[in-house]
């Protein structure tokens, strides 16, 4: 685990093979999406390591049988574009969990975000949310999303990314201290653009194939 408070860094031989194939250049789109889902579906493994359970009774070949399950499934919220790279693996994780979108982006020229789309499913106070963003550079995107979330009442917000920037997390545990955050590595330096130095590139642009 990183020093900054509630980041969790998921430090696995495998997956840091797969993020070094994922940020080399050369990867093109198809590959970079296949790699983006395969680490996402263990993202989500990991954040629900010590999630709340119940006992469920199930009907095996040779009789019952009591295993716990999860109490209840997390809606699983998008910050469009990027975060639609993790949809795919973290429903393969949670299958039944109903899904949301927040379109936001951080205008450099106005420096601040711009909310462009926001739908979220019916019902959500009180809900626990796994937000995918896959980069945490300047923070602002990801604060803007998370303020949003806790108008609608939702309070217990997990986020996935893929790598995060120590000044992005603090601006993020100024929004919210109990927020969680699972990731693969903690990057120290933004560039002048506000991007992560040297960083996988602009995510959307590689996994929709765009210039």
């Amino acid at each position: 685990m990183s020093k900054q408070k509630n980041h969790h860094v998921i430090s696995h031989p495998l997956l840091l093979e797969k993020l070094s194939l994922m940020m080399d250049s050369r990867t093109e789109s198809p590959n970079f999406r296949r790699l983006m889902n395969e680490i996402s579906y263990a993202l989500a493994y990991e954040a629900l390591r010590d999630w709340a359970t119940q006992d469920k009774e199930i009907i095996t070949p040779n009789g019952t049988d009591i295993i716990p399950s999860l109490a209840n499934y997390p809606i699983i919220v998008s910050i469009l574009r990027a975060g639609n790279g993790m949809i795919n693996g973290v429903t393969d994780a949670l299958p039944l969990a109903r899904i949301g979108h927040i379109g936001i982006y951080r205008d450099r020229d106005l420096d601040s975000t711009v909310e462009y789309f926001f739908r979220l499913p019916k019902n959500i106070k009180g809900s626990s949310v796994l937000l995918l963003d896959p980069i945490i550079a300047t923070g602002d995107t990801i604060c803007a999303s998370v303020s949003r979330l806790q108008e609608f009442g939702i309070n217990d917000i997990h986020v996935l990314t893929l790598l995060a920037s120590k000044s992005g997390l603090q601006k993020l545990s100024t929004t919210d201290k109990n927020i969680s955050v699972w990731g693969l590595r903690l990057e120290e330096s933004l560039n002048e653009s506000g991007h992560l130095a040297p960083g996988p590139g602009d995510i959307a642009a590689r996994l929709l194939n765009t210039d």
